[in-house]
């Protein structure tokens, strides 16, 4: 068991600075940026598990935020995902990390929030305060007792979470929102993907195929009969990366029910129908992320700028000793979803 935490420590240390958006190896111009410094020092209060510059992350705070995650994934994937590992590193270790950066974050953007001096208003420390109360009284006696967990303590965490939100707002506010369709566009498509090692003979098939579909053979059906062959359906945008450009632009010159000549692709050999040369829905939804990509960069420029110069400091005694095994909390409610829910009132 003490093998077991030795590891997460480390791996929380990984995460924690991995959330500060790799601030120690920031570079611009050719020059290296100045780094954030982890400090390991016994000057730490009682039960402080981290700080950040003048933040301080208490114990409860970071077990609320681990069990948060796990339940959350629990609830998703079932109780079993915590028990399967992934290149070598277990499920429950890498959302043990996700909720230390996520939280490593919240209290940087508090110290960020100071320097552009944002503050929460009368209203908005009322919607913590009920926040809290409401999350409060859905925590089981146990989880209380068990996190460590008190009133103050919950309601300065939904203080910090709505500073955060706050001052991403702030800096994000004079984005522009206007997104032609253009930029936006995102086609929906059937292929029929032909897997072969031997690519002359997937090539051979594919021809077939397209002849057949140029004979009006329905297209859903060309793959029937050929056990290599599998029918996918696509959507994406000019911008995607997960396809090849040539692949991405010969997509985009067909028309409405219009089949591809064979293409060959990683996976073997393809033909491809055009179902909507413009999804209406899938454009409108992909706008809204090209706003919101737009907002995460131009808040990570500034993000990443004021924390290369933050210090770190990991309390590793105090979490070496935790039992941190997968746990859920005993609760209907949800930390972050409060959130939205009560600030989503006007």
């Amino acid at each position: 068991m003490k093998n077991l935490k030795r590891c997460r420590s480390i791996s929380a240390l990984i995460f924690i600075l991995t959330a500060l958006l790799l601030s120690l190896t920031l570079t611009s111009c050719g020059k290296k940026e100045k780094s954030s410094r982890l400090v390991f020092t016994t000057g730490f209060e009682d039960n402080e598990l981290f700080f950040i510059g003048e933040n301080k992350c208490f114990l409860p705070e970071a077990m609320l935020y681990i069990r948060t995650h796990d339940t959350n994934y629990e609830n998703m994937y079932g109780a079993e995902i915590l028990d399967m590992s992934v290149d070598g590193l277990e499920v429950s270790d890498k959302l043990t990390g996700l909720a230390l950066s996520r939280l490593a974050q919240i209290k940087a953007m508090g110290l960020l929030a100071a320097e552009r001096e944002v503050s929460l208003d009368n209203r908005d420390l009322e919607k913590c305060t009920q926040a809290a109360e409401r999350y409060m009284r859905s925590l089981s006696d146990a989880d209380i007792k068990d996190l460590g967990m008190t009133y103050d303590i919950l309601e300065g965490m939904f203080r910090d979470y709505a500073l955060a939100d706050k001052v991403y707002r702030d800096i994000t506010k004079d984005i522009n929102p206007e997104i032609s369709d253009d930029e936006a566009r995102t086609i929906s498509l059937k292929a029929v993907i032909i897997s072969s090692s031997d690519q002359a003979a997937a090539l051979q098939l594919a021809n077939t195929l397209y002849a057949e579909a140029s004979e009006g053979k329905d297209f859903d059906s060309l793959a029937d009969g050929h056990e290599e062959a599998s029918l996918v359906r696509l959507s994406f945008d000019k911008d995607t990366s997960e396809y090849s450009r040539d692949f991405v632009d010969a997509c985009f010159r067909l028309s409405n029910d219009e089949v591809s000549t064979p293409m060959v692709v990683p996976e073997g050999v393809c033909i491809v129908k055009c179902i909507n040369s413009y999804d209406q829905n899938e454009t409108d939804a992909n706008k809204e992320r090209i706003v919101e990509k737009r907002k995460g960069e131009a808040f990570s420029e500034v993000y990443t700028s004021f924390v290369s110069d933050l210090y770190v400091g990991f309390n590793d005694d105090l979490w070496a000793d935790q039992d941190i095994s997968p746990r859920r909390l005993d609760t209907s409610e949800n930390f972050f979803q409060v959130y939205e829910d009560v600030f989503s009132i006007l």
